[in-house]
Order: structure tokens, then C-alpha cells, then sequence
């Protein structure tokens, strides 16, 4: 998805990371991707978007992954990798940033969304669709986080009704 991704968008690549395990498979492949369209373009990749899990936390560790590729690639003009961009989203609000004040992180700039356009009186529905069967054939997300972890086969959805007829 990153090579089709940065396919379409060279010169904007900003790969989200963390759809998986962010350290150990997400900013890795970002940076095999990078390094292709360095080597074979010329493009410098922009950087990764964080939208799940401990902000602060993951974004050390990326930046950590960014320095020591830059270093062992560094002959070969890779070194602009060190300082990708660290974007973080994932429900973003002032309490978030305030946390996130308050503690070291490398985080470059945020994504706000849904609490910049919903009002929290009345919140947003947050979904992440994920893909449970393929051509009849039951698919399973595994990953190394639990709760990220999807259940196969195709699903059906129930809307159920109180005795008021209220949803």
C-alpha cells in the first residue's frame, strides 16, 4: 500500500504507520519506500502520520528508527530521512495537547479533525472499517496489538429498537 501510495503521491509521501505495529513494521516499511524514491527518484519522502496508541511514546521511537537509518545509509545522501516529519492525530484534543506539552515526544505538527468539526455535545461516531473477507474468502488483520486484531468473515448489522421506537 506504501509503494502505491507513494506512487501516486511521490513528492507528498506521509505513510500512517501504525495500522499494524508501528515500530516493527509500519516505520520500517515507510523507510524502505523512502529510500526507493530517494534512490530511484530523487524524491524526498515527507514523513509519517501517527493516529493510534501513545503519541509521545511512538514518536521517539520513530524519530530514533529515522536517525539510525540516515546513519547507515548515510553514503548514499539518506541522511534527510532523520528528519522526516512525525505528523500526530488520533482524536486530538486540548487535553491532548496539553499532555502531550508536558511530556518529550518529536512530534512536528498535528492532524485535528474530528474535534475541530464536531461538537462534543453531540460526538462523532468513530469507525475504522476493516477488510473481513476477500472474494468470499474469510480474512483475519493480525497484528501484534489485541486490540487491533479483527475478526474474519463477513458481518451483519442490526439496528435495534426500544419500546419507545427509539433507535
Amino acid at each position: 500500500a506504501f509503494i502505491r501510495y507513494a506512487q501516486a503521491f511521490p513528492t507528498n509521501f506521509l505513510a500512517l504507520v501504525d495500522t499494524y505495529e508501528t515500530i516493527l513494521s509500519g516505520v520500517p516499511n515507510y523507510l524502505s519506500v523512502a529510500l526507493g524514491l530517494w534512490r530511484f527518484a530523487q524524491i524526498q519522502a515527507v514523513g509519517i502520520r501517527l493516529d493510534s496508541g501513545d503519541l509521545a511514546y511512538l514518536s521517539m521511537r520513530a524519530r530514533e528508527v529515522f536517525s539510525t537509518a540516515a546513519d547507515a545509509f548515510a553514503n548514499e545522501g539518506f541522511q534527510f530521512i532523520a528528519g522526516s516529519r512525525i505528523v500526530a492525530s488520533n482524536d486530538i484534543n486540548e487535553a491532548v495537547l496539553l499532555s502531550l506539552h508536558d511530556q518529550p515526544h518529536s512530534i512536528d505538527s498535528f492532524g485535528i479533525g474530528t474535534n475541530l468539526v464536531t461538537c462534543q455535545a453531540q460526538p462523532a461516531l468513530g469507525m475504522v472499517y476493516k477488510l473481513v473477507e476477500l472474494n468470499g474468502q474469510p480474512r483475519m488483520k493480525l497484528s501484534q496489538d489485541f486490540e487491533k486484531q479483527g475478526v474474519p468473515s463477513r458481518k451483519a448489522v442490526y439496528r435495534l429498537y426500544g419500546q419507545d421506537d427509539m433507535a
